[in-house]
């Protein structure tokens, strides 16, 4: 079948005329159709004129340029094939109605939002140094403990408000102020864009949203108005500027394994070509009922294409892959290239695995799962779930992991703090930045509903000390470890959704974010912040290549993980010991080193608190951990030279709880950022 390797598909928009070209190699007529409104249930619809599109045999394109000025009006086409024609939307589509039925033609600068052209991305040097916070955009504001203004609940504009507190009471931030205090690199958007199973003109309903409708267009139901093809598109841009002014990278979660259902715009438009079959039957990795064929050259053309025009229109700093296994090694290898064309710092991971890889269509070696990641770029990362796997156990049951007290597969985890790197043990990963190291995501129970059940408890508003040691534990294995640390948003305010593991299509009341469990969880809330500032201040920790992982000396007796990491750079701390004690009981444990190891140590981080300043002096290299706890221990005389406490003075008590939202955000020392560069600074090589 031919093909067509331009980016001009779809309707392009100038002030005196509109160019239409579908890619259609079947069809014996294609017609676009002009209307008013986006729906005919809005005031004002009305059907306006069809023009017939012009078949280039040479490349399967079909083309019309209308003149006049069409902006804003929005349009369908008529596509015949083998005698039945059908309507549809634009596969191409930047712009759409309510509900994505009907395309829109678009002035796309006229959705830029003030101060558009200075926005730039917000990138890390290295993946490595990122810090990712998951979240749905609606749980981010949906409940009225946000703080945020009614009207911009749930919705993109969200993200723009300033000074929101819990409950509006002016005290513990929350959203955007929030996000920056914790020191989070990157948020990442569960879907965004145009899906299916919302009704965008009731507002009613919620969903995840991996039910792909229009990949090129913001989901309406987030916008203040859906009916109007512009505002979805300007308010998503203020989001994404509001993130990137708070020094926060935007990473998109895109679905290319699959479409909402067959009865979709690439069907209609070319049936059957976007789609793996086997004879008549449509193949099902996805687990969605189709799998998308990636390897098809229009296919994958049009995974690429996207993928850049986020990069581009919206300035998106990195991509997450849903079922990135359904997806071939070659089109993630290309889009890779192609992003590194607009900048190599573009984050892009994915789940390395399939709904059902039986179905898959594709060659296991062409497959983008663990054991092809060879094959793939090194900054082409995957999410490590044999990591989660050994730190809490299955995702949704009673079983247990490391961090409540299982050590049968203890050597998954050291394995994952080297993020699958080393050859001396579980080893897939090329570097580590090539691995997204994680203990909890959207899917599966949240991390503190996961602690409660396979303790046997089910009061999600506990504060047992027990299973908070085990929460703590888990962000101290992750943030400590080699790859990219990712987290569900709120695991780090104990999240709950009351033990629902599937809340796909659950009431926000079960989704949304619980902004006052910040207050009640505030010494958890304070914990991950300080692992975040740990991190960002040991470079070892965020190290690119494979120079820590082949440098970290491990020791265990079995239950106990003890390492030391040594550290070359310059005004650092020279280096840092890490243990764990998993059991019910105080252990002791010897540190060793390939270099010679301090004399003397400084703690900061345990079992109650961490961050960068002094929490106690040990001398020597036996150390002897509390039960459920994690040490973070550096040496006492690069302490001392980077501006730390000297070791015998007493340090003062914590700050009571803040009264005011100044005393919350101040007094306390803010954590470094990592290096963050514009796109005219030199480029990560490969």
């Amino acid at each position: 079948m031919m093909n067509y390797n331009n980016n001009d598909l779809g309707c392009t928009y100038y002030n005196d005329r509109t160019v239409f070209k579908v890619w259609s190699p079947d069809a014996a007529n294609v017609r676009v159709q002009l209307y008013k409104t986006g729906s005919d249930s809005e005031e004002g619809a009305q059907k306006l004129e069809s023009y017939g599109l012009k078949l280039d045999p040479n490349t399967g394109v079909w083309c019309v340029t209308v003149f006049g000025d069409l902006k804003d009006l929005y349009y369908t086409y008529l596509v015949t094939v083998c005698g039945k024609t059908q309507e549809t939307q634009d596969v191409y589509s930047k712009a759409l109605g309510v509900n994505g039925r009907r395309s829109m033609v678009c002035d796309m600068k006229s959705t830029d939002p003030e101060g558009w052209n200075e926005d730039k991305h917000v990138y890390v040097k290295y993946p490595t140094d990122a810090v990712i916070w998951e979240v749905h955009v609606g749980d981010f504001s949906g409940s009225p403990s946000s703080g945020v203004s009614p009207e911009h609940r749930g919705k993109y504009l969200a993200f723009t408000e300033k000074g929101t507190t819990v409950n509006g009471e002016g005290k513990r931030p929350t959203c955007l102020d929030y996000l920056i205090k914790l020191g989070v690199t990157h948020v990442h958007l569960n879907p965004v864009y145009d899906f299916d199973s919302v009704d965008e003109a009731s507002g009613e309903g919620y969903n995840w949203g991996y039910d792909p409708a229009n990949y090129n267009v913001p989901e309406g139901s987030y916008s203040t108005n859906p009916y109007d093809g512009n505002t979805r598109i300007r308010e998503f841009k203020e989001m994404v500027k509001a993130l990137h002014d708070a020094g926060i990278g935007v990473i998109m979660d895109v679905v290319y394994n699959h479409t909402s259902s067959i009865d979709s715009c690439f069907n209609r438009t070319v049936p059957d070509y976007y789609y793996r079959k086997y004879g008549d039957r449509y193949l099902n990795s996805s687990g969605c009922g189709n799998v998308f064929a990636s390897e098809k050259p229009m296919a994958r053309n049009f995974i690429v294409n996207s993928v850049a025009y986020w990069a581009n229109e919206y300035h998106i700093d990195g991509f997450r892959f849903d079922l990135m296994g359904c997806i071939d090694t070659t089109t993630m290898n290309l889009v890779r290239l192609t992003l590194d064309e607009i900048d190599p710092r573009i984050l892009i991971y994915g789940e390395p695995w399939t709904a059902d890889l039986g179905e898959n269509g594709i060659a296991f070696d062409d497959a983008c799962v663990k054991e092809n990641a060879y094959k793939l770029s090194s900054r082409v990362a995957m999410f490590n779930d044999s990591f989660r796997n050994a730190l809490k156990g299955n995702n949704d049951d009673s079983s247990i992991g490391y961090i409540q007290g299982n050590n049968h597969n203890i050597y998954y985890v050291i394995s994952g703090i080297l993020a699958c790197s080393s050859s001396t043990f579980l080893k897939w990963a090329k570097k580590p930045t090539q691995c997204i190291t994680y203990n909890s995501a959207h899917d599966n129970l949240t991390l503190w509903d996961k602690l409660l059940k396979s303790s046997g408890m089910d009061d999600y508003d506990s504060t047992d000390e027990h299973v908070l040691a085990m929460n703590k534990l888990s962000a101290a294995l992750v943030f400590t470890s080699q790859g990219t640390p990712f987290i569900l948003a709120g695991e780090e305010m104990a999240r709950t959704k009351h033990g629902d593991h599937n809340s796909y299509k659950s009431p926000l009341s079960v989704n949304a974010i619980d902004w006052t469990r910040t207050r009640k969880y505030r010494n958890l809330v304070n914990y991950y912040r300080g692992l975040i500032e740990i991190r960002k201040l040991f470079s070892p920790l965020r190290e690119a290549t494979t120079v820590t992982v082949n440098n970290t000396y491990f020791e265990t007796d079995g239950r106990c993980i003890a390492y030391t990491v040594p550290n070359i750079t310059h005004g650092e701390w020279d280096m840092m010991a890490i243990a764990f004690n998993n059991g019910n009981e105080p252990a002791k444990i010897t540190l060793k080193s390939h270099i010679t190891l301090p004399e003397s140590w400084v703690v900061i981080a345990d079992g109650d608190r961490a961050g960068t300043e002094q929490i106690k002096h040990l001398d020597g290299n036996s150390i002897s951990i509390p039960p459920m706890t994690a040490l973070i221990l550096v040496d006492g005389h690069s302490f001392l030279k980077c501006g730390g406490t000297l070791p015998e003075k007493k340090q003062e008590p914590k700050k009571s709880e803040p009264e005011t939202l100044q005393d919350e955000m101040s007094g306390e020392k803010a954590a470094e950022e990592p290096e963050r560069e514009t796109v005219n600074e030199p480029a990560v090589s490969e």
